[in-house]
This record gives structure tokens, sequence and C-alpha cells, in this order.
């Protein structure tokens, strides 16, 4: 944002004034702000990738607007104090900001592999507690069991279809919004809390198809949006990283649509004392 202020200098100008200052300090943004405690001043945003970033994406640093110098150094990356770059590594470690690609690709692989740690927990405990009781009679599955199994396809699905719905309406939402991630969270939290609320309704057996067909057409929406709206893609600054986004989504949506089929599959052929089987979706 830029408004002439007297004395402040043009963005060029400060471009100009901080790369001398911060060789090897990106630019992504320039934000110029006035008060009467601080007269002008401003805050810059920008990468250094020899560097950890405080923020997922970027660093900052506050200047003077009126003579280009940075005043307050303690989150720009290259320029951080012993402690200030200590407690950066944390953050960075946490958005996975360091390495590039690669490493941001192996925190999704990383993230995928927890959500399966939690649905094969349960999903083991449910069928080990089915075969044991097995022993004794036929099997009647208890309410808390019932929870467990539509928690255990509510949860993992509805982060699936919320964040990949997220991704989708980031081509749509305007940049320059100043609640954005707002509207984010919004959209993750009403799709979460409606997968989960569906198959604590629905019950496992039934809601599993169902959200993996939910959750298949949300991963889908995310290149089906590219397609449709191609001069929207503000949200992706590298068109490479943005056709790799939309190869794995649509790979995604292929695996969630197969697995939607083997879930109804098991539903309507499975054993009849599993959580899993619901016999009266054939008919349905």
């Amino acid at each position: 944002a830029y408004d002439a202020v007297r004395d402040t200098l043009s963005p060029a100008e400060l471009q100009r004034r901080i790369a001398a200052q911060a060789p090897g300090f990106a630019l992504r943004s320039i934000t110029y702000r006035h008060d009467a405690r601080q007269a002008a001043h401003g805050d810059v945003t920008g990468v250094d990738l020899r560097y950890g970033m405080r923020a997922p994406t970027y660093g900052r640093a506050e200047i003077d607007t009126r003579t280009g110098a940075i005043t307050e150094a303690d989150y720009m990356p290259g320029r951080q104090g012993p402690w200030f770059a200590a407690v950066t590594s944390f953050f960075t470690l946490h958005f996975g900001s360091f390495g590039g690609a690669p490493v941001r690709w192996s925190y999704f692989l990383l993230g995928l592999a927890g959500a399966f740690l939690f649905y094969s927990g349960n999903l083991l405990w449910i069928e080990s507690r089915r075969r044991k009781e097995r022993k004794a009679g036929a099997v009647t599955q208890t309410r808390a069991t019932r929870i467990l199994a539509s928690l255990t396809v509510g949860v993992p699905l509805g982060c699936v279809a919320g964040i990949s719905l997220t991704i989708a309406a980031a081509k749509w939402l305007p940049a320059d919004r100043a609640d954005l991630a707002a509207w984010h969270s919004r959209i993750y939290y009403l799709v979460f809390v409606a997968a989960v609320g569906w198959a604590l309704l629905r019950g496992a057996a039934r809601s599993g198809s169902e959200l993996l067909w939910a959750a298949a057409g949300a991963t889908a929406a995310i290149p089906l949006t590219t397609i449709l709206s191609p001069a929207l893609a503000h949200g992706w600054s590298h068109p490479g990283a943005s056709r790799l986004v939309d190869l794995v989504a649509i790979l995604g949506a292929a695996g969630f649509a197969a697995m939607a089929r083997a879930a109804r599959r098991r539903a309507v052929a499975g054993p009849r004392d599993s959580v899993w089987a619901a016999p009266a979706i054939a008919t349905t």
C-alpha cells in the first residue's frame, strides 16, 4: 500500500535502499503507515532462502519510509540477533519453511502419516475387540464403539474435505481482504464440524462411503477451480507449484473415489457383526 505522504520515498526507491542494506532479501510487500507518535513509517515482508523465516512464507522488518532505514529487524531473516534467531528456528521447524518444496512436500506426507496413524489405531482396536468377543458368541457393538467408529470416519475425512475446500477457495477469495485468514478458518471448520456431525448421525458404515465421496469432490475442486478460473489464481505465486498441487489433488480425488466404492462394498458384504456393516444400504 502506498500513500503519497510528504517526504516519504517511493516504493521503487525503498526497494533499492532495502536491497543495499539486506542483500539477498527478496521483497514481497511494502506497507506505508503514518500516525502522530511515529510519523511516517512502515513495514516490509520478504524472503531470504538462506535463512529460516518467522512466518510460514515470509519474514518482516520495520522501516523508516522517509529514509529507507531498517529500524527493527527482529523478524527479518539474516539480520536477527542470537535470541530471535533461536526462536525463529522453532517456527521454521513448525511451518516447514526451510529447504524449499522438498521439505514442504515431506511435511505433507508426514501429515498424511499422522492421519493414518489415528485411523489405523482406532481400526485395529475396534476389529481386535470384535474378534476377541466373537469367541464368546455374537458380538453386539456398544454405543462407545459405534461412536469411536463414527469419529474414526468423520474426523480424518472432515479434515481432508475442509482443507481441500479452503485450498480451492484461495483462488476465489479476494487476496486483499483484511480477514482472509478468518474466511479460510470458517470454511475449514464449517466443513469439518459438518462431516463429524454427519458421521455421528449416519453411523460409521453409512457415512464411510458418503464422506469419502464428499472428500473426493472437495479434493477435485482444487484442479477444477484452476480450470474454471485461471485468471483468479492469485493465491499461487509459482505456476509450477500450482500444477503440482493440482496433480496431487487429482490423484487424491481418484483415490478417495476408489476407497468410497470399497467402503460401500464392505458395508454391504462385510461381516454382519462388524461396526462397519450396514446391509440395508444395498437397497438404497
